[in-house]
């Protein structure tokens, strides 16, 4: 461990075993849930068992640079939550390895439960009853944070995500957006160079949303921290994300840049036209100018056509 120059702050870093290396590291990684089926009825749930296998992962491999914010895409079920509990440590894999930070997940589990940041949308670290300021330093002391950099760290998440005004409050009495501010300041509080997110803006309000984006911008863009998160909402995905990684099934259906989706997206779609009888309010045409649509005007049927 060492110390640097942070934003205005000094910060603590974790070092990395290999700073050119990829900041997430993914190789054939398979993730098989095995269950016990119940027959029907009575009879049937006590003499009839089957063994049943679902594959959530099946041969994934990809890597994530130093840096990038990357979003991970995919329906319900598509195996999201089960690669970032692979990569977390929670989940073994089947088959494959894993590196994040330069650290196997389960063969060096301590240096790499410092180098990562989990926020999970459905879970929380924050301890109910107690004060978020509590909170935060009973974190500290499991993470062995009693340094003067440490106590900068939390000040300077505290600012940056506007925490002042709750650091007395009980984690009952917050509200879902507040809650979330101070669950991404928990994970921060160790400065780890990646930070896990499952669907971190779910149940937020517009404002809270854009808080949150702008927050995760600057993190990455200054700290130079590593960001993959799971999302449905796309403009988390447009405003945070500068790769792409889609899952399918547990399979990888596209990996790459966000630009290269978009364009290959492009290709793909096709050509939707509607009418209105004029006037087309204003609001409206702004509104579909933004996604793209060309707007023209047919003199002869005097109807607006919006084609996109």
């Amino acid at each position: 461990m060492g110390y640097e120059q942070g934003i205005g702050v000094r910060v603590l870093l974790i070092q990395h075993k290999d700073d050119l290396q990829p900041a997430i590291a993914v190789e054939n990684v398979w993730r098989t849930f095995h269950s016990a089926a119940r027959g029907r009825g009575v009879l049937g749930g006590l003499f009839t068992r089957s063994a049943e296998s679902v594959e959530a992962l099946k041969g994934i491999s990809f890597c994530v640079s130093t840096g990038c914010s990357t979003a991970l895409l995919g329906a319900n079920g598509a195996g999201k939550s089960s690669l970032l509990k692979v990569l977390t440590g929670v989940l073994l894999p089947t088959s494959g390895s894993v590196s994040v930070a330069g650290y196997d997940p389960w063969k060096e589990r301590v240096p790499h439960r410092r180098a990562i940041g989990v926020v999970f949308g459905q879970r929380s670290q924050l301890w109910w009853d107690l004060p978020i300021q509590d909170t935060f330093r009973f974190l500290r002391t499991v993470y062995g944070l009693d340094s003067k950099a440490a106590t900068e760290q939390t000040a300077r998440l505290v600012d940056l995500l506007q925490l002042s005004p709750l650091l007395r409050t009980p984690v009952r009495e917050l509200s879902l957006g507040q809650r979330m501010r101070c669950e991404i300041a928990a994970s921060l509080l160790h400065n780890p160079p990646v930070l896990l997110l499952d669907e971190p803006s779910i149940g937020l309000d517009l404002v809270s949303k854009i808080r949150l984006r702008r927050f995760l911008r600057l993190l990455t863009s200054e700290n130079r921290t590593t960001l993959l998160f799971a999302s449905h909402d796309l403009l988390d995905v447009e405003g945070l994300a500068t790769h792409l990684l889609v899952l399918d099934r547990g399979r990888i259906a596209f990996d790459g840049t966000y630009d290269a989706f978009r364009t290959r997206q492009g290709k793909d779609s096709s050509v939707v036209s509607l009418q209105f009888d004029p006037p087309i309010p204003t609001s409206l045409l702004d509104s579909l100018a933004r996604l793209g649509a060309s707007i023209s005007s047919d003199a002869e049927m005097a109807d607006g056509c919006l084609t996109f």
